[in-house]
């Protein structure tokens, strides 16, 4: 019986197997089941030629659209049963080409004639700001649609609503943010089977309705309306529909508006992914945010949430991400972790800028699946526990920026061996772990800022060799470098170790051989010379330590972009390798010893020529400090070139020779510039007048002559306070490895001459609004247009031959601080304005020729030592001077007002009639007496002889001289 039973069903399996070798086997390449395998349809065919000859294709991307089977064509998807076109993806997101998707053009609406599209995809193109077509809204059959980085512009056409069988809809427009707007979304709520919308970066200011339409999306599952201008209070729905979403994002809206009680949000059983970041959240966090009982990324960050979490945080039991950074989140830190799950899946934890106070919880072991805690700049306080240790699978610590305090041992991080990132700068911690202590972890970052490391540079991080970015400035070492740092950190691409009082000589071999981008040794005892640079460096400083020696010819680094080497004592001359640096954007040489002229660059000295050659010179420069040293020459030449200047610092050199008047003209966004003591001369250039952005000018004690310029008064950035001052948002950069220049790390190299002393800016100097001309030999009035530049905060004139009267309206400067004219010829009265200068808190008027009653006024009896401020002015009387205003010295208006003009007009009349009367009595004699005549005349011509030979005589004196003075100079 068996063998009969194998027979039948080899019998019933025979025709199954004999159909099974007839069938394509499936071993062999196939085409996907939606790729038509018959010629496609000729009308649609012709629809999609005319399509390609509506738009520019610089890619060739549709290059393979030949032939007669468009279904074969690149991004064409045809039915494999009716052969009609149901697929465009023409999107450019993984082609990789010389240029990025489609170049502008127009969609044809022949589309239209593919009736049976289901899919069109255009995303990452280049449409050139051309509007959403609407035909679109006439593919019926349209299930997903993505226009998402195309570069479209203008209104949403609302007929995109007509797409009712749509699940799938991208408009997103963040690559070209608010081109793209829609007055409302009336449209999108009869698009009732959506599952995924994104329309991050359109414009919805005007949508006041979002809520209700999105809550008709009952199919929705993912929402994102990132940066939509969102700005109306969020409303809540009497029954929530989205029953089904998983994740909303609202990141960058402007909501401004509490999380009430009431609100949409709780009530989505399902949502998984919540991010309101960066919205202008405000209030407190309610209870009822326990109800999302599905969450598992919570991201509110960046708003103005106050108060503490509530307990029913602890309902959020799937929570795996929680960031509530940047917000004034206050109480103590210890309730926080407290109302924290209970359940171990939270991994990250990120609490920065937050108001939060109190010590770390000493047990921790509830969050032992954390890899991210970010508690930094809060106001934590004690030490850190030992508990730490439980979060055995941490990756990033970072507890900086707080009021910590203690000692750290190796038995905070025993069990630690996943760690990677250590932030615990900027408390007052004490680290102390035992010779030879080998840590469990290997650390991408260290940053221990301010943490006391130990008078020994720290033995443990010799096992650290990979190590990307290492800070430990200010950290107390006194020891000089061990060989093996130059070995375990030669890969960290960014190295602080300022502040210290390390010692020795940079290392020229294995120096040269790190691979550091950035590098920062300042405010140490380094000493010898200035060693070859690491291939890949952009940014070196090395200020304020007791290198010597010349400036090697070649210093390498070609990518150099910040080099500051100050208050060093390097010599010799700036070598022409200076000129190789193309990058160099930022060089600080001030407080050294170098002397000599600097490099031209390639400008040829004698006629000024630039070279055509771009390669010999550096012309990207923005700050270049040379103060303090020993250089001389003319102006540099070669700064003609450097158009993005901001800063120039030549003070306290030997340069001479005039001014060049091409300042104003090729240094257009120059914002500082100090020259002075120098020996530069003649008159100042009324063209500097053009460096609108000018905001520092300091050229004082230098040989300067001639009058100052009226054309001050076009000085935009010193009529501009700085925070309006367009150029100041920028100080930065677009170059490689550099993103913003920071006035920081030069704190001292622009010492400011104001209020009557030196003051050097820790901060902020680029908000010092300056205008210095002291000590030269400059002639001639005050222009009345200085109370233009209302910005000043200081002003300073003095040790000049000016003259004439103080102008009145000098006091429209409110926002002066320092106002310095002494030492000059200024005549007249001292105007009452003075007074209303409420921000003055330095003013010297001595050793000028003003007369009058001093002016009074709160601000002015506010200063110190009043009368220093008037002394060498004999003319002036009133408090605080000891001389009072006598009524011989009033003027005559008081006089008589005081005297109801009686006993004045008296005194007037009897010495006018005096006068008139002896006038006529010496007249009528010399008319009628010849001999009074002759004498008369003869005493005249006597005295007139007698001048004209003294002035002969003192004339011929100086010529002698002059020539003997000559003579000697040419010998």
């Amino acid at each position: 019986m068996a063998p009969l039973k194998l027979l039948g069903h080899a019998i019933l399996l025979a025709p199954l197997y004999l159909l099974f070798l007839q069938s394509p086997s499936t071993t062999t390449a196939a085409p996907p089941p939606s790729w038509g395998s018959h010629r496609c349809i000729t009308g649609e065919r012709d629809a999609l030629l005319s399509f390609k000859a509506g738009i520019t294709d610089p890619g060739h991307y549709l290059s393979s659209w030949q032939g007669e089977d468009c279904c074969q064509w690149k991004g064409v998807r045809c039915s494999n049963r009716t052969s009609h076109v149901v697929e465009l993806r023409l999107n450019s997101l993984h082609e990789v080409r010389t240029s990025i998707g489609f170049g502008g053009g127009e969609l044809n609406s022949t589309l239209l004639t593919l009736p049976h599209l289901m899919h069109l995809d255009l995303r990452v193109n280049d449409f050139n700001g051309a509007r959403i077509p609407e035909f679109i809204g006439g593919l019926k059959n349209l299930l997903y649609l993505y226009l998402y980085g195309a570069n479209f512009s203008g209104l949403v056409p609302p007929n995109l609503g007509n797409l009712s069988k749509l699940i799938h809809l991208d408009l997103n427009s963040m690559s070209n943010y608010g081109s793209v707007y829609s007055t409302d979304l009336a449209w999108l709520s009869r698009l009732t089977k959506l599952q995924y919308v994104d329309i991050s970066g359109v414009n919805l200011s005007t949508a006041v309705n979002w809520v209700h339409v999105v809550n008709k999306l009952s199919s929705l599952v993912t929402l994102y309306l990132r940066f939509c201008e969102l700005q109306n209070v969020i409303p809540s729905p009497l029954n929530a529909n989205l029953t089904l979403l998983e994740q909303l994002d609202l990141y960058g809206n402007k909501f401004s508006s509490s999380l009430g009680a009431k609100n949409l949000f709780w009530d989505l059983p399902n949502l998984r992914y919540f991010d309101m970041g960066v919205s202008g959240l405000q209030g407190s966090i309610p209870d009822e945010v326990g109800n999302m009982t599905s969450i598992i990324m919570l991201h509110l960050h960046d708003n103005k949430l106050t108060g503490t979490i509530p307990a029913t945080f602890r309902n959020l039991c799937k929570l795996e991400e929680l960031w509530l950074s940047t917000n004034n989140i206050n109480g103590p830190v210890a309730v926080l972790f407290e109302r924290l799950p209970a359940r171990k899946n939270l991994q990250e934890l990120l609490l920065y800028e937050n108001n939060l106070t109190g010590s770390l919880p000493d047990q921790l072991g509830h969050l032992s699946n954390l890899t991210t805690l970010d508690i930094s700049n809060n106001m934590l306080s004690g030490e850190i526990p030992t508990g730490i240790s439980a979060l055995t699978m941490l990756r990033e610590l970072v507890l900086s920026f707080n009021n910590l305090e203690g000692t750290i041992t190796e038995s905070h991080f025993v069990n630690l061996t996943a760690l990677n990132h250590l932030d615990l700068c900027d408390n007052s911690l004490t680290m102390v772990f035992q010779q030879g202590w080998v840590p469990p972890f290997k650390l991408d970052i260290v940053d221990l800022r301010s943490c006391m490391l130990g008078s020994d540079f720290p033995e443990w991080l010799r096992s650290q060799n990979s190590v990307y970015v290492l800070d430990i400035s200010n950290t107390g070492i006194t020891d000089s470098l061990p060989h093996w740092f130059w070995i375990t950190f030669s890969k960290t691409q960014h190295l602080v170790l300022s502040n210290n009082q390390i010692s020795g000589m940079l290392p020229p071999r294995m120096f040269r051989r790190m691979e550091a981008e950035t590098m920062d040794f300042s405010n140490n005892i380094l000493v010898g010379p200035m060693p070859e640079l690491p291939r890949n460096l952009w940014s070196l400083d090395l200020s304020r330590n007791n290198l010597s020696g010349p400036l090697s010819s070649y210093l390498g680094a070609p990518l150099l972009t910040v080099l500051i080497i100050f208050e060093n004592s390097l010599s010799g001359k700036i070598p022409n390798s200076f000129c190789r640096w193309k990058k160099l954007e930022f060089l600080d040489l001030s407080g050294n010893l170098l002397r000599g002229t600097l490099p031209n660059c390639g400008v040829q000295s004698n006629t000024g020529k630039l070279p055509d050659n771009n390669s010999s010179r550096v012309n990207q420069l923005k700050v270049l400090n040379l103060n303090g040293n020993n250089l001389f020459g003319e102006f540099p030449l070669f700064l003609q070139k450097c158009q993005n200047l901001l800063l120039l610092d030549l003070g306290h050199n030997q340069f001479y020779g005039n001014l060049p008047t091409w300042i104003g003209e090729k240094l257009p966004t120059l914002a500082f510039l100090s020259l002075r003591s120098n020996f530069f001369s003649g008159h100042i250039p009324p063209q500097i007048a053009n460096l609108t952005e000018l905001q520092y000018l300091d050229i004082a004690c230098n040989n300067m002559s001639g009058s100052i310029p009226e054309s001050f008064k076009k000085l935009r950035g010193m009529t501009l306070s700085p925070a309006d001052n367009d150029s100041l948002s920028y100080y930065g950069s677009n170059s490689e490895g550099i993103d913003e220049i920071d006035f920081d790390v030069f704190p001292n190299t622009l010492p400011v001459i104001t209020k009557g002393q030196q003051l050097e800016y820790l901060t902020g100097i680029m908000y010092m609004v300056n205008f210095d001309l002291s000590c030269n030999s400059l002639t001639g009035q005050v222009p009345a247009e200085i109370s233009k530049l209302v910005a000043l905060k200081s002003l300073n004139l003095s040790y000049n031959l000016l003259r004439g009267i103080i102008p009145d309206s000098i006091g429209g400067l409110h926002a002066l601080e320092s106002l310095d004219l002494s030492d000059n010829e200024f005549s007249g009265e001292i105007p009452a304005s003075l007074s209303f200068l409420t921000s003055l808190s330095h003013l010297n008027l001595s050793y000028n020729n003003l007369t009058g009653k001093v002016p009074s006024g709160y601000q002015l009896q506010t200063l110190d030592d009043q009368p220093s401020i008037y002394i060498g002015n004999p003319g002036l009387c009133g408090p605080p001077l000891s001389k009072s205003c006598s009524e011989t010295n009033a003027s005559p208006a008081d006089t008589m007002e005081h005297d109801n003009g009686s006993d004045g007009g008296f005194f007037l009349l009897s010495v006018s009639s005096g006068y008139v009367t002896g006038l006529w009595t010496i007249f009528c004699a010399i008319l009628f007496k010849k001999e009074w005549r002759v004498v008369c005349f003869s005493f005249s011509d006597f005295l007139f002889d007698w001048i004209y030979v003294r002035i002969v005589m003192c004339w011929a004196s100086l010529a002698r001289k002059r020539r003997a003075v000559t003579l000697s100079g040419s010998i």
